[in-house]
């Protein structure tokens, strides 16, 4: 089968299409309970990219590349597969699966080892725990685009910041996929949506996709252009990804008793934040990472259930930026990095 994998550590240079053994189901004869059984085989139909899949064979993500060897006694330095979220059709089983063959279903992001089983490749190994049925009003196409951005947004919006209906809520750099999410469930659930980004192109394309307002980070006023739409109430909450000096202005926007979920850091220098203005306001702010919803599995539950309902009805659906056969994977990193599109970038083996 063929999987995208790099040989060195902290080098994207070694990124490449190699050609390795189809993964074969562990056995373990007159035991289905058996955790080894409880695996099955995916041949993954889509892969969405995600920020982590630069990071990761840089060094620079929140864990390491683990490398596996080529070749026993061989002395090689081995392999590194990589792909945070991936989904398929199940085309091999064990006895007493919970799953059958031909099953549609995804892989939870970050509940498997990316360095072994990383969904940039044709086929891979996943416990069945980790695994979700894909909604039917999505194609196998685009499967893979799904669960790493609105359990993303899900759990930053409602899970941790509590959105309620009829609030407003700021999404920063909303032409990511989890930003463009974050605009529909917000909308969902009956909020007002305040998108904000850094080119005019890209203030009429959130416009279109639904956002209530949107504010242009680099030729508008924040602080003024937040005044105007609440009032002068202030925001309830704002969903950050980018962190940085501009921090200060979400605080200044900030309704008294408001939130700042920071879910990323675009923007690496330190954060300007007065812890004056946080105790006169009584703000909250917090980083989120997805893992928070991930190990609460009735929260989880919860979410999965309204994200599928949503797919199903329409009321959310994935804006593809574009789609790239796997052995464009390159083209697809490049189009990643460059912070030029909008919405998700699909590779699909």
């Amino acid at each position: 089968m063929q999987a995208v994998v790099f040989t060195e550590n902290d080098s994207e240079s070694t990124l490449h299409l190699s050609e390795l053994p189809l993964p074969q189901l562990p056995q373990s004869p007159n035991k289905a309970d058996n955790p080894e059984n409880r695996s099955v085989r995916v041949k993954i139909s889509s892969i969405g990219l995600n920020r982590a899949d630069t990071l990761f064979p840089q060094g620079r993500y929140f864990f390491k590349p683990v490398f596996t060897s080529l070749a026993s006694g061989s002395g090689d330095n081995g392999y590194c597969r990589l792909g945070f979220e991936g989904a398929g059709v199940i085309d091999a089983v064990n006895k007493g699966s919970a799953f059958k063959v031909g099953d549609r279903v995804a892989i939870l992001p970050l509940k498997f080892d990316v360095s072994k089983q990383g969904c940039l490749a044709e086929y891979g190994i996943y416990d069945e725990s980790i695994l979700i049925p894909s909604p039917e009003s999505v194609s196998d196409e685009l499967t893979g685009a799904i669960w790493m951005q609105y359990l993303t947004a899900w759990g930053g919006l409602v899970t941790d910041g509590q959105l309620q209906e009829s609030q407003t809520v700021v999404i920063t750099a909303a032409s990511s996929s989890v930003g463009i999410a974050a605009i529909q469930i917000a909308k969902m659930l009956g909020a007002t949506a305040i998108a904000t980004t850094t080119s005019d192109e890209k203030v009429l394309q959130l416009k279109a996709l639904g956002a209530d307002h949107v504010i242009n980070m680099k030729t508008d006023d924040y602080v003024e252009n937040i005044k105007a739409i609440t009032h002068n109430k202030g925001t309830d909450l704002v969903f950050d990804a980018v962190a940085g000096p501009a921090t200060r202005g979400l605080v200044q926007g900030s309704a008294r008793g408001g939130k700042i979920i920071i879910q990323g850091m675009l923007d690496r220098r330190p954060m300007d934040i007065h812890a004056g203005v946080l105790m006169k306001r009584l703000l909250t702010v917090k980083g989120f990472t997805l893992d928070l919803l991930l190990d609460n599995p009735t929260q989880l539950k919860q979410a999965i259930e309204h994200v599928t309902e949503g797919l199903n009805n329409g009321k959310l659906k994935p804006i593809i930026a574009k789609q790239f056969p796997i052995n464009q994977f390159e083209d697809a990193l490049l189009l990643l990095k460059s912070n030029k599109h909008t919405g998700k970038i699909v590779v699909n083996p």
